[in-house]
């Protein structure tokens, strides 16, 4: 077998990294921060703990990228085509929808993001991320408000972001007790 090239070393690290991650978020989401550890993560990647630290110095810098990952793939879903143009009742139907989309195919992320953000010294270490991802998605519905003729657009929009955080946070304790069809449909009466 010929050595491999600089190109096949870096591919082969990036899909390492990307299973650890993986594996990683399984551990966290289940055992949260403080009770994994990089042992755990190690046996459920397949790989010695050792190797772990090849690709991440520690527990804190490994669970950094992983929130950062997360909120990078959250905000390209929000780039998606149910939020550029919410003029119609329809339209701000579909977004709610696709949103919460984003939430049951990533819960997993979404548990440790939820617990991690209650972490201040965590928190901290993925602020600005967290924040770009807010405004973005504030941001969308700030203009939908805008162009409903809101008289405060922003609180507007804040006050949907709640509703759908605390929507969100019902589906992680009991998603299937959760009326969420009812749920969309009362949101949509209130802000469409």
């Amino acid at each position: 077998m010929s050595p491999r090239t600089q190109d096949q070393l870096q591919q082969l690290r990036e899909t390492r990294k990307q299973h650890i991650l993986e594996a990683a978020l399984k551990v966290f989401a289940a055992h949260g921060y403080d009770g994994a550890t990089i042992n755990m993560i190690a046996k459920e990647a397949g790989i010695a703990k050792g190797l772990m630290y090849t690709y991440y110095e520690s527990k804190e810098k490994l669970v950094e990228e992983l929130i950062r990952f997360g909120l990078k793939k959250a905000a390209s879903f929000m780039q998606e085509k149910p939020f550029h143009h919410l003029t119609t009742r329809k339209a701000f139907e579909e977004s709610l929808r696709h949103m919460i989309d984003l939430f049951l195919q990533e819960t997993d992320f979404w548990r440790l993001y939820t617990m991690l953000a209650l972490q201040p010294n965590l928190a901290s270490k993925f602020k600005k991320e967290s924040m770009a991802f807010v405004e973005q998605y504030l941001g969308i519905y700030i203009a939908y408000f805008q162009k409903r003729k809101s008289k405060d657009p922003m609180a507007e929009a804040m006050l949907l972001g709640t509703i759908i955080d605390g929507l969100m946070f019902d589906l992680l304790i009991a998603p299937a007790e959760y009326p969420l069809d009812d749920v969309i449909k009362m949101v949509v009466k209130k802000f469409a």
